[in-house]
């Protein structure tokens, strides 16, 4: 027999064949359709990534429009006011981020407790108010410490100066009381003053024209008011005078003064005119029971014109030391409004408003009159001055006595 010869390994079977290599790529191809998981993963992580860029694009170079301001109700700006003592003035908080001026949305007073006095925090220190429902917003300006005093601009409108000087020369204007605090010039109370001399106008405390208005039924003249009432704060118990406009010719002036009294012209009533009580010149020689001091917490001054040259209103002691204020104390002067110096001076300027503090605060009410609060109209250099005022009236602690006047010098 024979035995059979061993075949080796072909060559068609120790090598990939083309048509083998065809089936494995194609094989791939159908797994991926198959299986599109990591291609939808790839995708869209390169879409989030592109969205993640675009946001952060938009929000470095789109503007974005400020946090909505804080409002504080008066009762908050006022929750230290019954704590407050010895004429110490509560002070209003100031806004949590003091890197910015943020506008503070002053809210209509409710409740019963007293004064907050504004902080006057330091010259040239400015605030934004929100006084009313509208959208406009006002910039109080300190330009005083002692006493606090504030200046606001464009506080009024062009139609509301027009129309309180309308309405003045509607009701007449008159002229003003010329005669000095002390009564020693009150025989020539009713001199005509029509026509005088420099000199002679100079030799008067006072010479301007003046008028009254209640508020009646004059819509502007009670939205101006309900604007005042806010800025304020006016608690309750506290009242605003009917609205006082005084017309200044070349030299009218008004030496410095005071808006309100010190406790020893008696006991105090609010808004004494209106109640018939006599006071200053008025009073004396009056029965305690006809007369009252003056009790003129703050003064809000407006001007209703541009004067040319002349007519501010002059602080002499405002922010002075107590060196020099102890001088003048020796030797009071009351006739810086020549030359509308020494002191703080806020020149008059259309729309403009300024407000001050003539007394101290106790515990909320009334407290002592601020010396440092003497001011006058300095004297008109060239055109017409006019201005207007409301005064603050409000009353002393309940726990104060009512004491009689001791003197009206």
């Amino acid at each position: 027999s024979s035995t059979p010869k061993r075949r080796g390994p072909t060559k068609a079977a120790s090598s990939t064949s083309p048509a083998s290599s065809n089936d494995k790529a194609s094989s791939s191809r159908d797994s991926a359709k198959q299986d599109p998981f990591g291609a939808v993963l790839a995708l869209a992580l390169l879409l989030a990534i592109i969205c993640s860029l675009g946001a952060l694009g938009w929000y470095l170079y789109t503007p974005h429009p400020p946090a909505p301001a804080p409002a504080f109700t008066v009762e908050e700006l006022q929750k230290q006011a019954k704590d407050a003592f010895e004429q110490k003035e509560v002070p209003v908080p100031e806004p949590v981020n003091p890197g910015s001026t943020p506008v503070l949305k002053v809210l209509p007073r409710k409740s019963e407790e007293g004064f907050a006095a504004w902080d006057p925090v330091a010259v040239g220190h400015v605030r934004r108010l929100q006084l009313d429902a509208t959208s406009r917003v006002y910039e109080m300006k300190t330009v005083a410490l002692d006493p606090p005093i504030f200046v606001l601009e464009d506080f009024l409108t062009n139609q509301e100066c027009e129309r309180i000087k309308q309405l003045a020369l509607q009701t007449g204007l008159f002229k003003s009381d010329h005669t000095f605090l002390d009564g020693s010039n009150l025989n020539e109370r009713f001199k005509d003053t029509s026509k005088l001399s420099v000199e002679e106008a100079n030799a008067l405390f006072r010479y301007s024209e003046q008028t009254w208005l209640p508020p009646t039924n004059d819509a502007l003249l009670q939205r101006l008011i309900a604007r005042a009432t806010t800025l304020a704060m006016l608690p309750p118990q506290a009242s605003i005078e009917s609205m006082q406009v005084v017309r200044y010719g070349v030299e009218g002036h008004y030496e410095s003064h005071f808006d309100s009294e010190a406790d020893d012209k008696g006991p105090c009533c609010i808004d004494p005119v209106s109640r018939s009580f006599a006071t200053g010149v008025e009073a004396l020689g009056r029965p305690l029971t006809e007369r009252c001091r003056l009790c003129r917490v703050m003064t809000i001054l407006y001007f209703l014109e541009d004067t040319p040259r002349g007519g501010g209103t002059v602080f002499p002691l405002a922010d002075m030391n107590e060196t020099e204020y102890s001088r003048w104390s020796a030797f009071p002067s009351y006739r810086q409004t020549r030359d509308c110096g020494p002191g703080v001076v806020v020149q008059p300027k259309k729309r403009q408003a300024v407000m001050w503090y003539n007394h101290k605060l106790d515990r909320g009410y009334l407290g002592a009159l601020n010396p440092r609060s003497l001011h006058g109209g300095c004297n008109v250099k060239d055109g017409i001055k006019w201005i207007a005022n409301h005064w603050i009236s409000t009353v002393p602690h309940p726990d104060v006595p009512r004491v009689a006047a001791k003197t009206h010098q």
